[in-house]
């Protein structure tokens, strides 16, 4: 799931004063793992989608069974 959350790092000083609603850092596009028991945050580089669905590696390798 994508959640769009406000990352200020209240950067703002009196030379460069915060630029309101136009910082990239006010809306930032957050994927999380969709499992209900999981929601873990995923970094840009270890997504996995299924069906439209965002999971994180161990979520993923828990929903297809491994046969040995």
């Amino acid at each position: 799931m994508v959640k769009y959350e406000n990352r200020c790092t209240d950067c703002a000083v009196p030379g460069y004063p915060c630029r309101g609603s136009h910082c990239p850092n006010r809306n930032v596009p957050v994927h999380y793992c969709d499992n209900p028991s999981c929601g873990m945050e995923l970094p840009d580089d270890e997504i996995y989608e299924v069906d439209d669905k965002h999971y994180c590696e161990w979520c993923l390798k828990e929903m297809f069974l491994k046969r040995g």
